[in-house]
C-alpha cells in the first residue's frame, strides 16, 4: 500500500534535528529513543520561527497511562499513536492529522 508520501528515516533524535527542514509536513517520533522525545518535539517547535513552517509533530508510544498524553500535550505534540503501528492506521493518523491537525488515540 502506498499512501503518496515522501519518507525520510533517521535513526536518532539527534539525526532527525539535523535533517528535519521545511520540507517536512509531518514528524513521527519515539518517545523513547536517543534525546528525550518531549525535548525533541520542544527542540524541533524551536528550529522553526514561524509557527505555519513547524511540521507536525506524532508521537509513537506503547504507554497507555495519562501520564504519557500529558507530557506529550505539554510539549506541543499534535499527536499521540499507540503501538503497534500498521499501515492502515498510519493512514487514517495522517488523514486525521492533516485535516483537523491534532490526533490523539484514547489512552
Amino acid at each position: 500500500m502506498h499512501l503518496g508520501c515522501d519518507v525520510t528515516a533517521v535513526s536518532s533524535s539527534e539525526e532527525c534535528l539535523r535533517v528535519v527542514s521545511l520540507e517536512h509536513k509531518v514528524v513521527f517520533m519515539d518517545v523513547c529513543t536517543g534525546l528525550d522525545g518531549y525535548e525533541l518535539a520542544v527542540r524541533i517547535q524551536e528550529k522553526f520561527t514561524k509557527r505555519q513552517d513547524r511540521p507536525l509533530i506524532v508521537a509513537l508510544t506503547g504507554n497507555t497511562n495519562k501520564l504519557t498524553k500529558e507530557n506529550c500535550l505539554r510539549a506541543g505534540v499534535n499527536g499521540l499513536v499507540l503501538k503497534p503501528v500498521s499501515v492502515e492506521k498510519m493512514k487514517g493518523v495522517l488523514t486525521e492529522l492533516l485535516d483537523r491537525r491534532f490526533v490523539f488515540e484514547t489512552i
